[in-house]
């Protein structure tokens, strides 16, 4: 089974209503990320700055204290505690300030982090002040607290940022889809002449306007090839007509058994049969109507046995045997000269390529395949070999033959494959579904 959910999610991925959604998401992840980060660092910068702050009014007061009254005052928080050198220090705030030098410190014991002042006082001693802000600080616990609360804000700016483009994004593609739905709905009959009419000047109006012009250079195109298949259809038709009754009164006028005299003529009529059959494929191909106007049923295998039976001249000569497998006997709804068209093809390409050997024609329910057993297709060339006007390295054709087929094929809706391996032959399959058996 396809994998449908493959397509969702590539046409979501790709539409142009999902990618400004996303784009506004992005930026609202972005942006909340940024404000978030830049608030969490600044809560940790503006707490370690305001301590510090704090500390050097502490230090300047008790220096100036002692200064003036040879002792150190009472201390304004209990969080704070002062000492003169280490003498009178418990010893766990000795090990914190022991290797201190002048300034102000960050020391932790154990769980207590303390903000520590050194400063060097006129008798040569040091004022040691002690900050224990464990209780005041940004813990790690508050620190939790305040990233869940920025997590939610991110979170809100970047819902915050899906509304908004939900809301933007059928704003901005409107004139597009209206831009799709005036496209959509013209055809080679009417096409639309006037798009940029119904937009202003700005991205879409430009390509409202590039479309115009396109449309009526189709329209010109389209008008030119309709005015071409009337003429071809009359034009070649008309001559094709007169060469064939020319034939018939020739035929009738000499009534010889003479095989040198008919074998010309039968050329000829064989010829002005297959040029009737090229003009009627080509002109149905140049249709815009996916099926003729008046489709009759047609049965496969009486026509395969005919095209064989005219297609044994060109054999002439050769070593060669054609052979005709039946397993089948489907029912298509197409001019029969189209089939004709496209096994004449085949079955002339097998020959052009088969010195000796046999070709076999089998007509399954649902295929008809035509092998060969001559030189065979360059792995190379097979995946071009259908190309208009390729020809491979030991072709003398004009490369249109498998061309012309394939384009008869996926016009009724058949599949074309081709198996080919250098010097052990080719077989090529149209695959078709049959109205019947």
């Amino acid at each position: 089974m396809w994998d449908t959910d493959w397509w969702y999610r590539m046409r979501f991925r790709h539409s142009l209503h999902s990618r400004i959604i996303f784009s506004f998401c992005l930026f609202g992840v972005i942006l909340g990320t940024a404000y978030a980060t830049a608030v969490y660092i600044s809560l940790d910068l503006i707490d370690d700055h305001l301590i510090d702050n704090r500390l050097r009014e502490e230090v300047d007061y008790f220096a100036n204290h002692y200064k003036h009254h040879h002792l150190l005052p009472r201390s304004t928080s209990p969080y704070i505690s002062a000492h003169l050198g280490q003498e009178s220090m418990p010893l766990y705030l000795i090990d914190l300030v022991k290797r201190l030098d002048e300034g102000l410190h960050e020391a932790y014991s154990g769980p207590d982090e303390y903000h520590i002042a050194v400063q060097k006082l006129p008798n040569e001693k040091y004022l040691y002040l002690l900050y224990e802000v464990s209780a005041l600080e940004f813990t790690e616990k508050r620190k939790l607290n305040i990233g869940f609360v920025l997590l939610g804000g991110v979170i809100l700016i970047t819902l915050l940022g899906w509304w908004i483009g939900r809301l933007t994004s059928r704003k901005v593609i409107a004139p597009v889809i209206h831009l799709s739905d005036q496209v959509n709905k013209s055809g080679p009959e009417n096409m639309p002449t006037d798009l940029s009419k119904d937009f202003i000047a700005d991205e879409v109006g430009t390509l409202a306007a590039a479309l115009e012009q396109s449309m009526k250079r189709i329209e010109d195109f389209v008008g030119r090839e309709h005015q071409f298949t009337r003429d071809a259809s009359h034009e070649l038709r008309t001559p094709v007509t007169v060469i064939k009754g020319a034939v018939e009164i020739l035929r009738n006028k000499l009534n010889s058994d003479d095989e040198s005299v008919l074998r010309p003529l039968d050329r000829i009529q064989r010829q002005v049969t297959n040029m009737e059959n090229i003009i009627e494929a080509l002109l149905w191909l140049s249709r815009e109507e996916l099926t003729p106007d008046s489709p009759k049923m047609i049965s496969v295998l009486p026509l395969v046995r005919d095209t064989l039976e005219e297609n044994r001249r060109i054999i002439v000569g050769k070593s060669i045997d054609i052979n005709l497998v039946t397993e089948g006997n489907p029912v298509l709804s197409v001019p029969a000269p189209l089939f004709q068209i496209a096994l004449t093809n085949l079955i002339q390409n097998a020959v052009r390529y088969t010195s000796n050997g046999h070709i076999t024609v089998c007509v399954h329910d649902d295929r008809v395949l035509v092998s060969d057993t001559g030189s065979g297709i360059k792995g190379s060339d097979l995946d071009q070999i259908t190309q208009p006007h390729f020809r491979g390295t030991d072709s003398n054709g004009f490369g249109l033959g498998l061309s012309l087929v394939k384009r008869l094929c996926d016009r009724a809706g058949w599949q074309f494959e081709i198996e080919s391996e250098v010097d052990c032959g080719t077989t090529v399959y149209m695959i078709f579904k049959p109205t019947g058996t």
